[in-house]
């Protein structure tokens, strides 16, 4: 806060020294300052708790006579007698009064809450007092974000902003990470805002695969924002509401992030250079639970392999009941080579039982725990960044020079960034200065990260297996993977262990991306409250991937990679050019101060796109190269995302005895993306904005009580909009080519099944926000609460329409989505003395969505992810009018009876009854968390600091891939349940008989996991019954059944299967779960050396710092310890986990060097 103050007065200084001319800020009650010629002089230094204070007012007392201190807090002031009285201002902190006693004066001063004039950067870079502010604005330091030596900018921001929902996904060190601000605002799967870097725009845009169905690997490559350097952010302002974000027009709907770089104003005199280095470890510290204490196998009734398929489980050491092995024995040997079902776990426990492993060896039947942790590593990363700040009377100067690299915790798995920031400044004359920068960055993600945990669960990897043991065992001496097929050594190796590998070390999928980000701005000052501008700047970003799939057969041929392998080459590039112009105005009217400004601006955006992939495989496997193609090969390539923008932008800043200030603004687009082709279109629309501020302290400030240090009521209303995307509008056609015997035969089509509503117009977000900032005690207790409410109406959907034409959607503005929240921070200085000081800070957030309507041709709902009735989850997300946005629907919830009884069916061969599914569509919950918090407490010891911070989410459902089909499997920890007694299981000795009143094969066994479902059986149900008798059961329950002796109890495994079964299970509480965690979110310990110290080396100041990142859950709600920000990716309504890796937190220990 007093270094933004700093800076302003550096500005100052520099100004005033360029021409010559010394000057003071007047202390109350002084006439305009000269410096007077005497005989003696009067020197001095100023400081505060930070070091020298630059531009403080210093006049000696009833008279003219004063300066201000020079760079290092210096002054000196002629004609000063002994006795006289010096008084010392600056603008946030207490005038002080000494008498100067003829020799050199040691000053500090010290804040006065009264004064402190905080400034933040709002929308289009200005700076603002926030006092002056209606709506909610939230600044950090980019120091307190670079700490978090994250890749992505938006996970340092977790837990820090109120209002602000921030999650992890499952995509490694450089995929996605949402954000969303109050809620969801669209239909469409981006509701992120965009981030905004000195001026320019970028698109935070979706990334990873989102067919969580077919594709378990996240394939998350991040977007472009992993390109930036946290270590050059002077400050990152969250604009929230609409009123915050309007003077950014049809692009801020969903809020905005704007960074400012550093620059050397306000900087040292002359030349200054810091260093830092961070070296860090991602380390496994924790990971999802499975069950270890069984082997494999199907449970009893399953067992045909072993004859009798009724009997219970046993090993060669401990035979079951019939005196037989449950697992796989080749004279008299237990082996794995060749055994069957190995990735169920419904088998004999482990018992230590000698067998011969898959390559001949000797091993024993035993599990190996957190065997996925065999294919990660310890991620080492390093950050080095070196800046070269300076200024004199004329200019100023930064530049940097970073390079970070990050090795992920999967083998090949890399991320590597080169950037570099040049930027000066320069006065050309004292009316006219220049400023520019150069940002570039080269950026290489390699590999991304893979899904390795659930090959544990779910796909075949067996809870006994060592995958390291294999890591080097996987091929075969033909190249490709080891097969029985060719007699390879270790063909009797699981697939899924080898495939694995396989992948994590012989593929290969390498993106580059470079971004040139220049900019310029020009100023002149007409008047002294009157001033021009003219900017520009371009944001050029490019990316290219290339993919290398090495055939997986024999000799690297097969159809494992296609026939040899495969090979892609993609392309893509985006020029943003945005110029402008602005003429503002700031004039003090008496007891009124007016300001403003008008802008032009002029964007244009244009993209490209080119793919080229090989067809059919390699001719020869292992050389990549396009030519290299079995068929020819395929490609696409288009100009694409065209777009141009013009803006007419003004802003009327009204303030009145700096206590009530209110601000109107107004922005007016004219996009081409709403031009029809026939130049018809909504296509010019204007974003209003009203705000204002009521400064109570500053009113009644000779009334209120001491203790309340600042006061201040806002209010605000703004609209904002979004736009479609280029191309999108206008229907075109596409070609094609059918070839015949006789030549080619050229078709069209239309270029989409989507027809468009010939008047379409923006979405528009209307939106009202209150808020108060209170404050006691000098600043001790602070207090941030505000409420808002937002429409946003004419949502741009789709909608299905017959297909009989060819068509199947229509584009149509319909709807309204409403948020409504709370967002509360509360800041508290609970010790504050000379060498202790303890910060305790919370914030609190709360969003409540409701879908106001949809179209009218709208059937019932529109889908945002997932399927409601088809495919792996059955789950959904949907828009539907008065539910939540992301409200979760389903078809396979469990049928009840008019009673509310679950109602069940009957499978003969397991004896298995089980829920029948419903087949209706139901609401089970929506995505949304209830509310989300944090707390971080900062405490500092003369040099010392320690923060700790801490963050949570309650509410909003997930659904869990793993925890379904991991329980079908019996491999999860929770599939224990009703294994034996220990665990719940009923023990029972079998009286089944046949129909013909024969014994039946389970007759006299007694089993030990027995569990009765909860239920009565669905109408129409026959079972031929334990006693032999054939009975109709409608309504019976499975209960009473077994206490009437005509059923027994089902076997643990078929209870747990057929509850989860792709085809037969229905919705559970073990899988699809309210999601509440409270994250041990960061541990920082940081200690700043004696300047003795740091003075041997030439240094002003060294720090150093421990960090630890992640560390662990302290509540984690998820059945099997299942990660809870692992959710796909970062489109909106997602709600699905794909993923069953570990827990990896983050140690960093940095270095930071002021020169």
């Amino acid at each position: 806060m007093l270094k933004r103050l700093k800076t302003v007065s550096m500005m100052l200084f520099l100004m005033g020294t360029s021409t010559g001319a010394a000057f003071a800020i007047s202390a109350p009650g002084a006439d305009d300052v000269k410096i007077t010629q005497q005989s003696e002089t009067a020197t001095g230094t100023v400081v505060d708790a930070m070091g020298p204070v630059i531009g403080a007012s210093v006049v000696v007392k009833g008279t003219t006579n004063g300066t201000i201190t020079d760079f290092d807090g210096n002054f000196s002031i002629p004609g000063v007698k002994k006795g006289d009285i010096l008084q010392i201002s600056y603008i946030g902190y207490t005038t002080k009064e000494i008498a100067w006693n003829g020799s050199p004066l040691n000053i500090t001063m010290e804040e006065d809450a009264q004064q402190l004039a905080e400034v933040v950067v709002t929308a289009l870079g200005m700076k603002r007092e926030t006092k002056a502010l209606g709506y909610a604005v939230t600044e950090m330091k980019g120091d307190e974000l670079k700490a978090a030596n994250t890749i992505s900018p938006v996970a340092a921001l977790q837990g820090k902003v109120a209002g602000v929902d921030i999650s992890a996904s499952d995509g490694g060190i450089f995929g996605a990470t949402k954000i969303q601000i109050r809620g969801n605002s669209t239909l469409g799967s981006n509701n992120q805002p965009i981030y905004v870097v000195d001026g320019v725009i970028l698109d935070n845009s979706t990334s990873g695969n989102t067919d969580l169905n077919w594709t378990a690997n996240p394939g998350d490559y991040g977007n472009e924002l992993k390109n930036l350097n946290p270590d050059d952010f002077e400050s990152v302002s969250v604009l929230k509401g609409a009123a915050a974000t309007a003077l950014y027009g049809s692009r801020a709907l969903n809020g905005a992030v704007v960074i400012t770089t550093k620059s050397g104003k306000g900087g040292k005199k002359g030349v200054g250079v810091s260093f830092s280095q961070t070296l860090g470890f991602d380390v496994i510290v924790d990971n999802p639970e499975i069950q270890y204490e069984y082997g494999y196998g199907l449970w009893s009734g399953e067992l045909s392999t072993y004859g009798n398929r009724w009997q219970d489980h046993g090993t060669p050491t401990n035979p079951n009941s019939l005196g037989q092995s449950t697992i796989r024995t080749v004279d008299g040997k237990a082996t794995y080579k060749g055994a069957s079902y190995t990735s169920y776990a419904w088998g004999p426990k482990y018992d230590g039982t000698p067998v011969e492993n898959y390559d001949g060896t000797m091993t024993t039947f035993s599990p190996y725990e957190n065997g996925m942790n065999e294919y990660y590593r310890t991620g080492i990363n390093t950050n080095t960044n070196v800046a070269i700040s300076g200024s004199n009377d004329k200019a100023s100067f930064y530049s940097s020079l970073s390079y970070k690299h990050a090795d992920g915790q999967t083998p090949n798995n890399s991320f590597d960034r080169y950037s570099m920031l040049l930027k000066g400044s320069y006065n050309i004359t004292d009316r006219l200065d220049v400023n520019a920068s150069v940002s570039t960055a080269f950026s290489k993600p390699q590999n991304a990260q893979q899904e390795v945990g659930l090959y544990f669960v779910y796909s075949g990897i067996p809870g006994f297996v060592n995958p390291g043991y294999w890591s080097d065992k996987y091929k075969g001496a033909h190249g490709g993977i080891a097969s029985t097929n060719y007699g390879d050594e270790y063909g009797y190796v699981p697939s899924t262990v080898k495939s694995l590998w396989w992948n994590l070390n012989e593929n290969s999928t390498i993106q580059k991306e470079w971004v040139f980000r220049p900019t310029f701005e020009v100023n002149y000052r007409i008047l002294d409250w009157l001033r021009a501008k003219v900017d520009g700047n371009i944001n050029y970003y490019t990316r290219e991937l290339e993919r290398k799939d090495l055939g997986n057969g024999y000799a690297n041929t097969g159809t494992g990679n296609g026939d040899g392998g495969q090979y892609e080459l993609q392309s893509y590039s985006k020029t943003q050019i945005t110029l402008g112009g602005t003429i503002s105005a700031d004039k003090r009217l008496g007891d009124f101060n007016v300001g403003g400004f008008g802008r032009f601006e002029y964007y244009n955006k244009t993209e490209q796109y080119m793919q080229l992939y090989t067809n059919g495989g390699l001719i020869v496997p292992g050389q990549f190269f396009i030519n290299n193609s079995r068929n020819t090969p395929s490609y696409k390539g288009q100009i694409q995302g065209t777009k141009r923008m013009l803006s007419a932008i003004f802003a009327l800043n009204l303030s009145w005895k700096d206590q009530l200030y209110l601000d109107i603004t107004g922005r007016n687009d004219w996009s081409s993306a709403l031009v029809y082709s026939d130049a018809h279109g909504n296509y010019s629309y204007f974003y209003p904005s009203v705000s204002g501020s009521w400064l109570i302290t500053e009113t009644f400030k000779e009334k209120l009580p001491e203790w309340i240090s600042f006061a201040k009521l806002r209010a605000s209303w703004a609209q904002v909009g979004n736009d479609m995307s280029p191309y999108e509008l206008n229907q075109g056609y596409s070609v094609g080519t059918i070839k015949t015997a006789t030549g080619n035969i050229y078709t069209n089509n239309l270029s989409s099944d989507t027809i468009y509503d010939l008047n379409l117009k923006p979405e528009r977000k209307n939106s009202w926000e209150v808020g108060m900032d209170f404050r006691v005690l000098n600043n001790r207790i602070g207090l941030d609460v505000t409420y808002y409410k937002e429409n946003t109406k004419d949502q741009i959907m789709s909608i299905s329409v017959p297909g009989v034409s060819g068509i199947n959607y229509k584009k149509v503005n319909a709807g309204n989505i409403q948020n409504q929240g709370i967002e509360i921070a509360l800041n508290t200085t609970p010790v504050k003395t000379k060498d202790w000081e303890w910060n305790l800070d919370f914030t609190y957030t709360k969003n409540k969505s409701k879908i106001v309507s949809l179209h009218e041709d709208v059937a019932d709902y529109i889908a945002l992810q997932g399927q409601v009735n088809a495919y792996d989850y059955r789950v959904g997300s949907v828009a539907q009018v008065g539910g939540e946005y992301g409200q979760l629907m389903t078809d396979i919830m469990p049928a009840r009876n008019e009673n509310g009884d679950i109602l069940l069916n009957w499978d003969d061969y397991d004896r298995a009854g089980y829920q029948k599914r419903s087949g209706k569509l139901e609401v089970i919950g929506d995505v949304n968390p209830d509310f989300l918090g944090s707390v971080a407490s900062t405490l500092t010891y003369k040099d010392w600091s320690l923060r700790v911070a801490l963050d949570g989410r309650f509410g909003g459902m997930i659904a869990s891939y793993a925890n379904r089909y991991g329980r079908t499997l019996g491999n999860t920890a929770n599939t224990l349940q009703y294994r034996d007694a220990e665990h719940g299981g009923i023990t029972w000795t079998s009286k089944w008989m046949n129909a013909d009143g024969t014994p039946s094969d389970s007759y006299g066994i007694t089993y030990h996991d027995g569990v009765i479902p909860e239920g009565v059986f669905a109408n129409g149900t026959t079972i031929a019954c334990a006693d032999g008798i054939t009975r109709d059961m409608s309504g019976v329950s499975f209960a009473s059944a077994v206490e009437k002796g005509w059923l027994e109890p089902m076997h643990a495994g078929a209870y747990h299967y057929y509850m989860n079964d792709w085809t037969l299970g229905v919705i559970n509480d073990t899988w699809v779960e309210e999601l509440n965690y409270v994250a041990l979110r960061e541990i920082t310990l940081g200690y700043r050396l004696p300047s003795a110290w740091a003075a041997k080396v030439g240094a002003q100041n060294i720090n150093i710092s421990a960090t630890a990142r992640n560390l662990c859950y302290l509540y984690n709600s998820l059945e099997n310890n299942l990660n809870p920000e692992s959710v796909r990716g970062n489109a909106s309504g997602e709600f699905r986990i794909r993923s069953f890796n570990p827990y990896t937190a983050n140690f960093m220990f940095t270095l930071n060097v002021n020169f």
